[in-house]
């Protein structure tokens, strides 16, 4: 069980209570479902706070009450619930790690408050703060800082050895859903995004090249879909990617740095292609072609004077044949004489067939004594 500890980000340590501080409540193991209660973190209590104040849900006053919190670790909890808007408060978090816990719905779009992420600050930036493995601070003058943090990725801890270079998020492992929210571009100074193994779905960040600094994406084993932005090929300190286990498709974006990493980090994305997974897209998709010119103008020209010519064409023939008859007696006459025993035998015929019916014998049974 890791206990909070106190931080500094300049001057002497514990100069003010309210002091940043690096919170760290991580891989709990108690069998109780204890409450992080704010009466357990008054000013001067900030800098010594026990783990018997967790609490089965991210509380909401964190973002009021340790306001200059730098280092947020709540990872491989038990917590419930949705990220609190409030958290957004902490305009000076530089590391946010709730990951391994049970915390659903979406990430709040307010995200982009977070002030250390979103603005470039000084390279010489540095902070200090002490883990104390008694809980118990002797003196002041005894305290141990250290400048690193460590960084879970794929099962493994890497060590950055420069805490305040490092702004990184990692919401692994937990129940989110939704959409990334876009107002996540703008944390333009962000190392490191671990939001692998959620409920995630939609498309990826279209404008995901925003965050130049990024060295570490993992959106592994989600459900995003759609095609891998163009964006993340801007991305040039890139140096740890995975993308698996989506729905994405479509063409690899080209860039030196994407095409240079290992094929399982976009493999089982069935529709994906192109190097690194393979040679070429199978389906490639012809350039658009500008239509042959004048060719849907001579298509529809044709159809008009077929319907026009067919048009015509009967109209002649049938005042053609009219004229004939009328002008010539003989065959006038001949065509009447016909016509007229056309409809007399046709007269004859349908009478005779309804005399017939008429005089059908009856089929009626009749009982003898």
């Amino acid at each position: 069980m890791l206990k909070p500890s106190p931080l500094k980000t300049g001057g002497e340590a514990g100069e003010k209570p309210d002091d940043a501080i690096v919170l760290m409540l991580s891989y709990n193991r108690s069998s109780k479902n204890t409450a992080l209660d704010t009466n357990c973190w008054s000013k001067r209590q900030q800098q010594q706070a026990s783990a018997e104040c967790l609490f089965g849900e991210v509380p909401m006053w964190i973002g009021q009450r340790l306001s200059r919190l730098v280092f947020l670790s709540l990872q491989r909890n038990q917590f419930r619930g949705r990220i609190p808007h409030r958290l957004c408060g902490l305009k000076y978090l530089q590391i946010l790690d709730l990951s391994v816990n049970k915390i659903s719905d979406t990430i709040p779009p307010c995200i982009n408050n977070f002030t250390s992420m979103a603005e470039k600050v000084s390279l010489d930036r540095r902070i200090e703060h002490h883990l104390s493995d008694e809980g118990i601070f002797v003196s002041f003058t005894r305290l141990r800082y250290v400048d690193e943090a460590l960084f879970t990725w794929k099962g493994t801890k890497q060590r950055y050895p420069q805490l305040g270079l490092l702004l990184a998020i990692d919401l692994s492992c937990n129940k989110l859903t939704g959409e990334i929210p876009k107002e996540l571009n703008r944390l333009q100074e962000l190392v490191a995004l671990n939001l692998s193994r959620n409920f995630f779905t939609g498309k990826m960040l279209q404008k995901i090249g925003h965050l130049r600094q990024l060295e570490v994406l993992d959106l592994s084993r989600n459900k995003f879909s759609g095609n891998i932005p163009t964006s993340l090929s801007e991305l040039t300190f890139l140096s740890t990617l995975d993308l698996s286990y989506n729905d994405l498709s479509g063409k690899i974006p080209t860039s030196t740095q994407l095409q240079s990493f290992d094929p399982s980090s976009f493999s089982h994305n069935r529709g994906l292609c192109g190097p690194p997974v393979s040679p070429s897209c199978s389906m490639v998709e012809p350039p658009p072609s500008k239509p042959a010119v004048g060719g849907e103008e001579d298509c529809d020209e044709f159809m008009k004077w077929f319907y026009t010519g067919m048009g015509l064409g009967f109209a002649v023939g049938f005042w053609g044949f009219c004229s004939v008859v009328f002008f010539k007696r003989s065959w006038m006459h001949s065509y009447l004489d016909n016509a007229k025993d056309w409809v007399y035998v046709s007269f004859v015929l349908l009478k005779a067939r309804l005399v017939r019916r008429t005089k059908a014998p009856s089929t009626s049974c009749t009982r003898s004594d």
